[in-house]
């Protein structure tokens, strides 16, 4: 849920004077942007520049930092669940979820470092600092958790999951472990631990 790569395109059809920004794209450039840096690090000077628009536009369009950011994990959210969606009908529930694992794998070995998850990483950062964003996180985990569920319900269904346990279960400890891997990481643990990590994501699934 966290490495997928996609593009989002929308058009639009617009009454009276148009737009001069596509709106998805001004907010899907802001979503990188908090990924790559933060919510407390992001400044509206550094959303304008990222987003490419004016003060004005951003304010009639996005009203604040804290409304683009809320909006900006709803975007997350369903971006992934669309991709996983589209994984699952390709590669089926069990596969989708160990390619997660192998997205991270990736990043690590391409650019040396992995990027996280933005809404682990906001959870951090918000938790009690910030108590709507903090309840909207959770929410967007509960989101990510159902359908975890749904995969592993219908993996144990097709024979591919033979894991006897409760699904939300399974999914719950897949989220603990594929998250642990996430933060072990970026603390640096080594090629020995990583591997044992994935073993045990592994294990979870089989």
């Amino acid at each position: 849920m966290y490495y997928l790569v996609y593009n989002v395109f929308m058009k639009t059809e617009t009454r009276g004077r148009p737009k001069t920004f596509d709106e998805l794209e001004a907010l899907t450039a802001a979503m990188h942007y908090f990924w790559n840096h933060g919510y407390d690090n992001t400044s509206l000077d550094n959303l304008l520049e990222a987003m490419q628009i004016k003060k004005s536009s951003f304010y009639a369009t996005f009203k604040s930092k804290e409304a683009i950011f809320s909006k900006s994990l709803v975007l997350y959210r369903e971006s992934m669940l669309a991709q996983l969606n589209k994984l699952n009908k390709e590669i089926g529930p069990k596969q989708t979820l160990l390619t997660l694992t192998d997205m991270i794998i990736n990043e690590l070995q391409e650019s040396g470092k992995v990027k996280g998850c933005l809404l682990v990483n906001s959870g951090q950062e918000c938790y009690k600092k910030y108590s709507q964003l903090s309840e909207q996180i959770a929410l967007e985990f509960g989101f990510f958790q159902d359908i975890f569920t749904t995969f592993v319900r219908e993996g144990q269904r097709k024979k591919e999951i033979l894991n006897p346990k409760d699904a939300k279960k399974i999914s719950g400890r897949y989220m603990n472990t594929l998250n642990g891997l996430i933060v072990s990481i970026q603390a640096g643990i080594t090629d020995e631990q990583i591997d044992n990590i994935i073993e045990s994501l592994n294990e979870i699934l089989e």
